[in-house]
């Protein structure tokens, strides 16, 4: 682990490890937390039966999960694709599907989309009917969510349109929900990449360790060899996904970064997030607490991820102008994407590598996640 977030009397969890963590967590916090999630469940358990909720219904090969879902995202990419300049895609609130406190286990529906209560937040998994050989986990990263949707929906919204292709794949698909009081998830947005999981921080558990945590469960529970990943993140979630590469590349066998702002530059005179350079600073969360961290990126690891095979992908018409962010090189996404590509390939040639980082841009899209969906989906399989 190059990345190190310490509560204030408290110490990082190891995301690999099981039951044995929660047994030595003091009876008074147990029973904090325990409340807590108890509450979370029954709000979202009433809002299930409010909106009319209902175990969403198997989802064939190549089909979308509800008719709201267009059924050409797992299609061949079209040579002249129709042009779109939307900035945010219509998000649509559906059902979300009944809540389970109880993690994983090998009665996991197959072909349906699963909701879990973790102790750090919601979580989604979709078991394909007839997994891949051999076996293969997706790992999907949402973006910020928009202001009428919390995290969990935002991740929903995400699950249903990469279930399909998941499916199709064989793939077990796993779709985290970051929330804002564990991880940020629209003041990150606001501020800084420190405030949260864009940086790979959380408030009692490292966004990236609770990534590496959920693989766990979900594998233990199929009896899933642990493997690399592929990996996709879309705006705020591809900011996850370059951070997460260059800390954790041994983990990923496959990336994709859809039309992120800023990346971790290879260079060690900016400061983590923004670059390789140590971190040493102290982040406030909503409810008031604090946090120490302590980052100390590894150069090994950032050569490593110079050699995972990546890809990132902006749309041509995503030109909005951005904040200037440290080391970030452009004003609008699609020059600053490119520029980090660059950046990272004269940084493997300068260590006798050639790096594995690419850069496409789509003519006719712009910030959109599903203008850019299947152009993502076309990568992961090349």
């Amino acid at each position: 682990m190059g990345i190190s977030t310490k509560p204030e009397a408290k110490s990082r969890r190891d995301p690999i490890k099981k039951t044995t963590e929660v047994r030595s967590l003091k009876y008074n916090q147990i029973m904090k937390r325990s409340t807590i999630l108890l509450i979370l469940a029954i709000i979202f358990l009433a809002g299930c039966q409010l909106w009319g909720a209902t175990p969403s219904p198997p989802i064939p090969a190549s089909q979308s999960p509800s008719p709201s879902i267009t059924p050409s995202q797992s299609s061949p990419v079209s040579s002249s694709p129709s042009v779109s300049t939307s900035t945010s895609p219509q998000v649509t609130k559906t059902p979300l599907p009944p809540i389970s406190l109880i993690p994983p286990n090998a009665g996991l529906a197959e072909g349906r989309i699963s909701a879990f209560l973790d102790e750090y937040g919601f979580y989604f998994l979709y078991r394909p009917t007839k997994p891949s050989n051999p076996p293969q986990t997706l790992v999907v990263i949402h973006g910020t969510p928009a202001k009428d949707l919390t995290a969990g929906e935002t991740a929903l919204y995400y699950a249903e349109h990469w279930a399909p292709f998941a499916e199709e794949n064989g793939w077990l698909l796993l779709v985290p929900a970051f929330n804002q009081a564990d991880f940020s998830s629209r003041r990150g947005e606001i501020t800084d990449a420190l405030t949260g999981y864009r940086g790979l921080f959380g408030r009692e558990i490292g966004a990236d360790e609770w990534i590496l945590r959920l693989l766990g469960l979900g594998w233990e529970a199929l009896d899933q060899p642990e493997a690399p990943i592929l990996i996709y993140g879309h705006s705020a979630g591809g900011q996850y996904v370059g951070r997460f590469l260059v800390t954790h590349p041994e983990r990923v066998e496959r990336a994709v970064i859809s039309a992120a702002v800023t990346y971790p530059q290879p260079d060690p005179a900016l400061s983590w997030p923004y670059g390789m350079g140590p971190l040493s600073s102290e982040i406030v969360w909503d409810d008031g607490t604090t946090a120490q961290v302590a980052v100390q990126p590894d150069l090994v690891k950032w050569l490593a991820a110079s050699q995972i095979p990546t890809k990132v992908i902006v749309g041509l018409n995503d030109l909005e102008p951005q904040l200037q962010r440290p080391g970030q090189e452009g004003r609008v996404r699609l020059a600053i994407g490119k520029n980090w590509v660059e950046s990272m390939r004269l940084f493997a040639s300068e260590n006798g590598l050639e790096s594995q980082i690419s850069f496409e841009a789509i003519p006719g899209k712009g910030h959109s996640m599903l203008g850019l969906l299947p152009y993502c989906q076309r990568a992961l399989l090349e």
